[in-house]
């Protein structure tokens, strides 16, 4: 797989694949932006390498390409001395270089082409990856808001003490008074007066003695009048 087409796969499917599995985004684009950092080390490193194979291969043709002139010379100079055997040797020597020539040629176009190549997707890969650095602290950004939205709506507390619960309970309590409080003062207003419960069985008890003093005072007038 072309390193463009790893970049590709990193900047439109890992994001979604992070949020799709419910992983913390932040933490994996960070991963992935490493990931890529490394994709583009290897292809600055394989670059390296490409133009060191280049340089190597123009040597090696350069001097087949001396050979050939050499050689060539060689056999005249033969063929002038009479010297067939020496000729001959000197002829094929030169084609042996002609034809590594031609080979050293087609090996370093298709290493100037992978130089090409690499140039362009380091290129490329350098310009997506400061872009993703910007979309990860935007993401970041966000995901700070949503976090301190989320804590606002619902407070945390220090651990070890259960503050949170404590002050629900407490309001949870006061809402109950408050609902008795209600209650009672609107029992207040439809009735007079609704009594002690406490002092219930002392007041029987006065009201009886009272109503009997009443009685007995009420049946001594009665017979003060029939004298």
């Amino acid at each position: 797989m072309s390193l463009f087409e790893r970049i590709a796969n990193i900047t439109k499917a890992t994001l979604h694949e992070a949020l799709n599995k419910l992983e913390d985004p932040v933490v994996m684009t960070g991963q992935y932006l490493r990931n890529l950092e490394e994709e583009l080390d290897d292809a600055s490193s394989e670059l390296n390498a490409a133009k060191t194979s280049a340089r190597i291969l123009q040597a090696k043709r350069e001097d087949a390409e001396r050979q050939i002139t050499l050689k060539e010379q060689l056999a005249l100079q033969a063929i002038a001395d009479g010297d067939e055997l020496a000729a001959r040797r000197a002829v094929e020597a030169k084609l042996h270089y002609t034809e590594q020539v031609s080979r050293l040629a087609a090996e370093a176009d298709a290493v100037s082409q992978r130089i090409a190549e690499l140039e362009t997707q380091l290129e490329m890969g350098k310009e997506e990856l400061e872009r993703l650095k910007k979309k990860r602290e935007e993401l970041a950004e966000r995901a700070r808001k949503a976090s301190e939205l989320k804590a606002s709506a619902h407070p945390q507390f220090s651990r070890g003490l259960d503050t949170g619960s404590a002050a629900r309970g407490f309001e949870r309590m006061e809402e109950k008074i408050n609902g008795w409080e209600a209650s009672a003062a609107a029992s207040g207003s439809s009735s007079s007066y609704s009594g002690n419960p406490a002092y219930s069985s002392q007041v029987d008890e006065e009201l009886a003695r009272l109503q009997g003093r009443t009685q007995a005072k009420e049946a001594d007038n009665s017979g003060k009048t029939a004298e």
